[in-house]
């Protein structure tokens, strides 16, 4: 059985706000018939908003692959073996968000972000496998991770 999961984004923040500002102008360009600008700018556009990383899990081969999906079609990734794996550890994150306006006065959006890595023979997480918003379905998913891969859970400590 193969497992693909979403982690992220590759592009967030501001990146994304011009992605859609390029939509836009790409939009308007090809309407006014600047088709050549038009292509270039939706072609810009597409790979800011819908570049994403993410992992496939073949439980039968026992292998796994992390991949960048490029432009939202295009798969670049290799496999590799579950193997070079000692467990599985939930991660708790927060994703810091800071912007500064013109006046120099400061924006701070924070997220908290849960994931489930592999853990390699270092024993420091390496691979994410899913990122989920709460506690509760990060640790479901943790569960059922260890259920298919057959991998031990791990405790959480703190890496440097």
């Amino acid at each position: 059985m193969i497992i693909s999961n979403k982690i992220q984004q590759t592009f967030n923040g501001p990146l994304i706000f011009i992605g859609i500002t390029f939509l836009l102008i790409a939009i308007i360009l090809v309407i006014v018939n600047n088709w050549f600008v038009g292509i270039l700018s939706f072609v810009v556009a597409s790979f800011l908003l819908f570049t994403w990383s993410g992992i496939e899990i073949d439980t039968d081969k026992r292998r796994i692959k992390p991949f960048y999906m490029l432009f939202g079609l295009i798969q670049n990734g290799k496999w590799d073996s579950l193997d070079s794996f000692i467990g599985l550890t939930l991660v708790p994150m927060q994703k810091v968000y800071s912007v500064f306006s013109r006046s120099n006065r400061q924006n701070i959006s924070v997220y908290d972000d849960f994931r489930v890595y592999l853990v390699g023979k270092n024993k420091k997480p390496a691979l994410p496998l899913v990122s989920s918003k709460s506690m509760a379905e990060a640790q479901k998913k943790l569960n059922e991770f260890n259920t298919l891969l057959n991998l031990p859970i791990l405790k959480t400590r703190k890496y440097s």
